[in-house]
């Protein structure tokens, strides 16, 4: 064979072994129950494309940034900020909403919401250089698959989630981890901002609480096929999700099994919409909610029923000690063979770039919540456990997503 050709072979070569060892060493995921036009599990990619694409999307980025020079990298880095506002500003003003149907100019998008059109013109246009709009020839903006997942209503909306992480109220407590109190004293950023935690903060603002919950939908949705393609739920048991807010979770995942049924403990506050929520997707027959207080006291006797206790997104909004209370308490509840499913930004099983989301989530953690409060490896929740007497040993449950999950026998 001629050296050229081998040349060019090569590469196939190396690609054909890549996707060989993809597939062999992937995991099977599972496939849990149904509801037919339901499913949301045709979003999740199969785990040797999910893997290759997140090591190319690494290998591409190490290799722009082993391209830029310097200087560039520091003032990209410097004014990530701004790219923070700029997509804030166009989702809370709903401009992404106002060019998805059909697209608009810049002017007539700032006619139609009523806002000053030479801003709006320069903040779309770099919008379009962060690739959450693209301008055709006639002038006219339209979404791209991004800023589509920021118009309200949209299937997999993430719009509340955006509006939350860069409320103004949400400043003072990035600054001051970096120049405040904080990171003298190690007192969450919220707190030391505010006086108070974000909890006390947000149960006396229902609009701040109605924005965190939404907020969470949006995680939820973002998560949910990961979730139901990764880990096997009981078909015919009860189904708790701990600090559950709305039941959005616990929502899709009674549509996957119709045979479960479900809880949803949470704040006394929260719990009226809980209901509301349930009825409205009609499971009231199937599921309710409970109020109460993870923390300061024992669980209510009904959650004994549980035979899955799902935490997602709560350990890491607390501190080792608050953790430990939380896992003793549905410790002292549950049932001989209940589960725990702990859902998290567990950290240090992904990618280089989702492991660099994980560590700017880590460091919101810091700012938003209690001293303590971070994102955890395995290792971390294996501790916990331990420490709450959970014995059993635990087991990573990987996911085709930035999360993972860790699971323990209760």
């Amino acid at each position: 064979m001629p050296s050229c050709m081998m040349f060019a072979t090569l590469p196939v070569l190396v690609l054909a072994v890549l996707v060989g060892y993809m597939i062999g060493t992937s995991p099977i995921g599972i496939s849990p129950p149904l509801v037919p036009g339901a499913s949301l599990l045709g979003e999740v990619p199969p785990w040797p494309v999910f893997r290759i694409a997140v090591g190319l999307n690494d290998m591409l980025r190490t290799a722009t940034e082993a391209t830029t020079l310097p200087k560039i990298r520091v003032l990209d880095l410097a004014t990530a900020r701004f790219q923070s506002q700029v997509i804030h500003v166009l989702t809370k003003n709903n401009v992404f909403d106002a060019v998805h149907a059909a697209p608009l100019t810049c002017s007539s998008t700032a006619s139609a919401l009523k806002l000053h059109e030479p801003f709006v013109c320069r903040l779309m246009d770099a919008g379009t250089t962060l690739g959450l709009l693209v301008k055709s020839g006639d002038g006219k903006y339209g979404t791209t698959d991004v800023s589509a997942l920021l118009v309200r209503d949209a299937p997999g909306s993430m719009k509340s989630l955006v509006e939350m992480i860069n409320n103004p109220y949400q400043h003072p407590a990035w600054d001051a981890i970096g120049i405040g109190e904080s990171l003298r004293t190690g007192k969450g950023g919220f707190e030391a901002a505010h006086g108070k935690t974000f909890w006390e903060y947000a149960t006396k603002k229902p609009e701040v609480e109605a924005e965190f919950d939404g907020a969470m939908t949006a995680f939820t949705e973002a998560a949910a096929s990961s979730i139901l393609s990764s880990y096997a739920f009981p078909t015919t048991g009860t189904i708790c999700d701990v600090g559950g807010s709305e039941g959005d979770t616990l929502k899709l995942l009674l549509a996957h099994y119709p045979g479960a049924s479900g809880i949803v403990f949470d704040r006394p506050t929260v719990i009226a919409r809980t209901t509301k929520a349930l009825a409205k997707a009609g499971l009231s027959e199937r599921a309710r909610g409970v109020g109460g207080n993870f923390l300061s006291e024992s669980l209510p006797a009904g959650l004994a029923s549980c035979d899955a206790f799902v935490l997602k997104h709560i350990l890491h909004d607390w501190d080792d000690s608050s953790s430990i209370t939380i896992l003793k308490n549905i410790k002292a509840v549950a049932k001989p063979g209940a589960r725990l499913v702990v859902v998290e930004h567990v950290l240090g099983v992904s990618g280089a770039g989702m492991e660099r989301a994980k560590a700017m989530m880590d460091i919101n953690m810091m700012a938003s919540c209690v001293g303590g409060a971070k994102e955890r490896a395995v290792p971390e929740y294996e501790a916990l456990f331990v420490a709450a007497g959970i014995t059993a040993p635990a087991t990573l449950v990987p996911m085709r997503d930035i999360l993972s999950i860790v699971e323990v026998a209760l």
